[in-house]
């Protein structure tokens, strides 16, 4: 089965696991509903159930809204997990009794049974009233649930990994990327290819190539379940390559180099929020490619002047190409995972009569949080590329490898590992984060003849405006 058939198959299983385990929100934080002993209820008037998460979400939700529209109030027994009337309970506030949103608050039936409990745990004893009160005049009890997580080192996914958050609504952030790929040597599916066989059928074999691109990006998100991006990013490639040449019937060898710099394509992207909880979420990733790239770059060679350059070296796709995808995350006290799937579909051809092929990704990574600023990442990369249909008539496919379109597409797996900062919440620094990123192929299947892929480093700042 080929790579993309895996992919698929794979990322499907995940998504209609994750979203066959959805269980009750939250309405107050919009969490799943999980601990039965600390959640809570309260029915309205019309007849409406609302359902909370925590003790504490439920009286916070009454600070904006009358307990006279409330027809019923019920907590959670915690000697019993079953719902008992909130306004003859007896809660106890404990640290050694964690509670989901953080403030640590229990409820009991039975007053003498919380007067026991508090003995063995400790902690302090309120009535209705009382924790009500504690509530409103001061911040007892209003818990900020994201606040921890979103300042975590591995909150965010390793930095060469985009679309893997959202932010609340009113949330702008601006980052920089900066993104390096080498390739030296040439493969034919997983076999190494010499210069001396690509001169059996072409006049120059590529040696090495490098790409430089730096992406500026902007994330703003109008609604807590909705963000926007933009990013637009400057590409520099160079290529080293070797003509075989005849000259006064000897054969010759003569190196070159060319190259290509500017913008390349616009991307705006949305990501959507199916569900979010204090350990796992996930979202939907959906991108627009707006080629403004330029596809008509030309350099010197020994054989033209202006040459037009192959497939790779020019700076765009020159289509309006679609990524449809979605992204799944979980974390826990020090570790955290996360997979993404994207599939970028290529819609019709471009201004020089060819379009590059429909491309299938999937990113899996995993994260360990080494100190309250500090994690190591490891990811994995599936890639899966069709070739290229239709050809740039200006093109000549028997010169160089690169200008053939047999030679494009196949599959690769890529590990990377990764180290990201964030900053003290004390400290000025506090809203930016650090990520660093260096991994390799670990196999590559390759339609026709191509270049070998073996760097790839990954460096990014972020910036959380508001």
């Amino acid at each position: 089965m080929k790579l993309t058939n895996v992919f698929i198959t794979g990322f499907l299983c995940l998504f209609l696991t994750v979203s066959a385990q959805k269980k009750s929100q939250c309405v107050h934080c919009n969490m799943f509903i999980k601990d039965t002993y600390h959640n809570a209820e309260a029915t309205k008037n019309n007849n409406t159930v609302l359902q909370f998460d925590a003790i504490e979400c439920l009286i916070n939700y009454l600070k904006s809204t009358s307990e006279s529209s409330l027809k019923t109030l019920k907590v959670s027994d915690y000697k019993t997990g079953k719902l008992i009337d909130a306004k003859t309970a007896t809660f106890l506030k404990s640290k050694d009794i964690p509670s989901p949103m953080g403030a640590n608050l229990s409820a009991f039936k039975s007053k003498v049974t919380a007067n026991e409990i508090q003995k063995e745990k400790g902690g302090e004893t309120y009535t209705w009233d009382g924790i009500k009160l504690k509530f409103q005049n001061s911040k007892f009890g209003a818990i900020d649930h994201n606040h921890h997580d979103h300042y975590r080192p591995d909150a965010h996914a390793p930095i060469g990994i985009m679309g893997d958050h959202l932010h609340e609504k009113g949330g702008l952030m601006v980052s920089f990327r900066y993104m390096n790929m080498v390739m030296e040597g040439n493969k034919s599916g997983t076999n190494t290819v010499s210069n001396d066989a690509i001169y059996n059928t072409y006049m120059v074999a590529p040696q090495n190539m490098t790409m430089d691109m730096y992406m500026l990006g902007v994330m703003y998100a109008p609604s807590n379940k909705l963000t926007l991006m933009l990013m637009q990013n400057y590409v520099k490639k160079n290529m080293d390559a070797t003509a075989q040449m005849q000259m006064n019937g000897m054969t010759m060898l003569h190196n070159f180099m060319t190259s290509a710099s500017g913008m390349g394509d616009l991307k705006l992207a949305l990501l959507y929020g199916l569900f979010n909880n204090h350990k796992t979420s996930l979202h939907l990733n959906g991108k627009l490619n707006i080629p403004v790239g330029n596809i008509e770059n030309q350099d010197n060679t020994p054989m033209m002047d202006n040459a037009k350059l192959p497939y790779t070296m020019q700076l765009g796709s020159g289509t309006f190409d679609i990524s449809l995808g979605a992204t799944y995350k979980q974390n826990y006290t020090n570790t955290s995972w996360g997979t993404q799937f994207l599939s970028t579909i290529r819609t019709g051809k471009n201004s020089e009569d060819y379009r590059l092929g429909h491309t299938y990704q999937l990113h899996i990574w995993g994260a360990y949080k080494l100190s309250t600023n500090f994690s190591v990442s490891g990811r994995l990369l599936g890639i899966s590329e069709e070739d290229i249909t239709g050809m740039d008539a200006d093109l000549n496919s028997m010169m160089i490898t690169t200008a053939n379109t047999k030679n494009y597409g196949g599959e690769k797996i890529k590990t990377f590992l990764g180290l990201n900062i964030s900053f003290p919440l004390t400290s000025n620094l506090k809203n930016f984060r650090l990520g660093i990123e260096a991994g390799a192929p670990i196999f590559e299947d390759y339609n026709g003849i191509q270049m070998n892929e073996n760097l790839n480093i990954n460096i990014g700042l972020k910036y959380n405006i508001l």
